[in-house]
């Protein structure tokens, strides 16, 4: 799938796709992984992970 598609379904795909990766991540953080770990494991962005998972406690209190 490629961003900035002008497909309408595309774009919903996209979305779900974004919301999907958030929804990992969380569940990887609350779990206990680390931000570097996430971003391995789900090939995005250190920087994308820490957005993602902003505000979310980790178990080990980081």
């Amino acid at each position: 799938m490629t961003k900035n598609n002008n497909n309408p379904i595309d774009k919903k795909l996209d979305k779900a796709l974004d919301f999907l990766e958030q929804l990992i991540a969380i569940q990887l953080y609350a779990a206990g992984a680390t931000q570097p770990e996430i971003s391995s494991n789900l090939g995005i962005a250190l920087g994308k992970v820490n957005r993602l998972v902003k505000g979310v406690k980790s178990p080990k209190g980081n």
